[in-house]
């Protein structure tokens, strides 16, 4: 392999694994609150379509963030995109680990939806715009590897924390950690995932062109399809393992690890 073939892989190698850790990251924070949905039902007194609201609110923020995120990453770029969604997390962990009530995780799962809209269209952008034609299928691959993996390991960290301190809020000081770690390692090592900008020429008639996707109905039969299944995944990620501890009559704790298992098979597969 020549010295510049080599130096290619390299570089490859390096953005791909940035994206992999902060696209890991945002799916450790998807399970920012439902690992003690338990705690919360007996700290706060909460129903669980009270806690099944909170899913709501983060998948409705993000869900809405995701559609306008296009337009602000290629209008001020990926990569600011990705460092202001570390922050989001950051905030999202402090609002949750000083939460006195309901109010408080509810604007934990906000702040959180909206540090998690930014991922696809700035990882994305990325790695198309870094990554060798030859090489983008790995990168794909391990960008949908890494979000398995960080939602695997995030009730394993949830239940280690709270094993080690004895109290729940101590999580969210280790989650506050995890954000501003990872944010730091993307600003060190920001020069692999430097991204431009999409310039676009001013016309009148650009915003009709601007909208002009959702008139095909592949982008439909694909929204419908990510829609249905993220409906169904999260009800296994958020629910999964409360429902088993009733069903078994066992501690809630002994079910944490079943999405854990579930997110590694995933992987696997």
């Amino acid at each position: 392999m020549s010295s510049l073939a080599l130096s290619s892989r390299r570089a490859d190698v390096h953005t791909i694994s940035l994206i992999g850790l902060a696209h890991g990251t945002s799916h450790f924070f998807h399970l920012l609150l439902p690992p003690l949905f338990p705690v919360f039902t007996h700290s706060f007194g909460l129903s669980w379509a009270q806690l099944g609201l909170l899913v709501s609110v983060f998948y409705g923020v993000s869900g809405v963030g995701q559609a306008l995120a296009g337009f602000v990453v290629d209008r001020h770029g990926a990569r600011p995109a990705l460092l202001a969604a570390m922050a989001c997390f950051a905030l999202a962990s402090v609002t949750a680990g000083t939460a006195q009530g309901y109010a408080g995780l509810v604007l934990a799962a906000a702040l959180a939806g909206l540090g998690n809209a930014p991922f696809h269209p700035a990882d994305f952008t990325i790695l198309n715009q870094r990554v060798s034609p030859a090489r983008l299928g790995h990168a794909f691959s391990v960008h949908g590897i890494s979000g398995n993996l960080g939602w695997s390991l995030s009730p394993v960290f949830a239940l280690l924390v709270m094993q080690a301190t004895g109290h729940w809020r101590w999580v969210y000081a280790g989650t506050a950690m995890v954000a501003l770690t990872v944010m730091a390692v993307l600003w060190w090592q920001r020069a692999a995932i430097e991204d431009h900008p999409v310039s676009h020429p001013s016309r009148a008639s650009e915003p009709a062109r601007t909208f002009d996707f959702l008139r095909l109905p592949s982008v439909w039969l694909c929204f419908s399809f990510f829609f249905f299944t993220t409906a169904a995944l999260a009800g296994i990620q958020n629910f999964a393992g409360p429902a088993l501890a009733r069903i078994h009559e066992v501690d809630a704790s002994q079910t944490a690890l079943v999405v854990t298992g579930y997110m590694l098979c995933g992987a696997l597969g």
